[in-house]
Formats: C-alpha cells, sequence, structure tokens
C-alpha cells in the first residue's frame, strides 16, 4: 500500500516509519478501519486528530481480523494491536508469514494512549466460579507476555 501511495520514495518512507512511526507519513494511503465504537478505532481516530489529517476511509468493519486480511490483500493502512499477535503461539513467525507472505509492513506506534494496564479485580475470600478462576489463570498465562509482566504475576 504504502508503495502504491509514494513509488518514488518507498523505501525512504518505509524506513522513516520504523524509525519514528509518524502516521502523517501515511496520509495519501486509504485505510481500513474498524468501526467507530471500538477501542482501537477511537484510538486510531485520536491519532488522525493529534496529527491533523483526514484518512481516506475505504472500509469500515466490526471484526479485526477482517480489517489485517483486507490489510493484507492490499486494500489499505489498518491499526492491530500487538496484544493480539502476541497471543499467538511464535510471534516472530507470525510476523515473518505476515511481512512475507501478505508483503505487509509492521510498525510499532509509539503513542500513549494507546497503551493501557490490564487488571482484573477480585474480593479475596469470595467465591468465584471456576469459570472466573481458569479466566484469571488463561488470562495470566497468555496476556502478560504483552505487557512485559512474568506470567505468574499475582496468581490466585
Amino acid at each position: 500500500m504504502i508503495r502504491k501511495a509514494y513509488p518514488d520514495r518507498f523505501e525512504e518512507i518505509k524506513k522513516s516509519l520504523y524509525q519514528s512511526a509518524d502516521v502523517r507519513l501515511l496520509e495519501n494511503c486509504p485505510f481500513v478501519l474498524l468501526k467507530k465504537g471500538n477501542r482501537v478505532r477511537t484510538i486510531a481516530d485520536e491519532i488522525f486528530e493529534d496529527t491533523q489529517i483526514s484518512p481516506h476511509i475505504v472500509l469500515e468493519t466490526e471484526n479485526i481480523e477482517t480489517v489485517l486480511a483486507l490489510s493484507a490483500q492490499g486494500m489499505g493502512i489498518t491499526f492491530y494491536p500487538r496484544m493480539f499477535m502476541s497471543t499467538r503461539q511464535n510471534l516472530n513467525a507470525y510476523k515473518d508469514s505476515l511481512m512475507g507472505q501478505a508483503g505487509l509492513n509492521l510498525f510499532s506506534l509509539n503513542y500513549s494512549r494507546a497503551h493501557g494496564t490490564l487488571a482484573i479485580g477480585y474480593h479475596k475470600g469470595h467465591y468465584m466460579s471456576r469459570a472466573t478462576h481458569e479466566f484469571i489463570r488463561i488470562a495470566l498465562e497468555h496476556i502478560p507476555s504483552a505487557a512485559g509482566l512474568p506470567s505468574n504475576a499475582d496468581a490466585i
């Protein structure tokens, strides 16, 4: 997509994006975004507002995997949270697959409002269903890797 928008400056733009991920460099590209109301879309809209660009949105959908698949097909630029990628068994192999087979370029945004803290609160000593225990166990097993926390953080 970047190559189509900037055929003569592709390598320069790509290098700049790897260094700073300045969304203004993508202003002339089409975007495939989630529908308004989704947290990822809210962050995207904040980024567009902060950088004072009006994106050319070619499609909006409710499914995060759909925007990734459409982006992989060359339909447009999208925002895809690293947390969703980090739940894959082998993140590096997954990234390599996206970059090689689909021709995607993945850039990390250094945008403070795009990062958050996930917390699970519960009352110690109160009853918790087995499903709740399992949810917390699975969350601690899978999500901390995205935040750099040890997999046994605050285990029940």
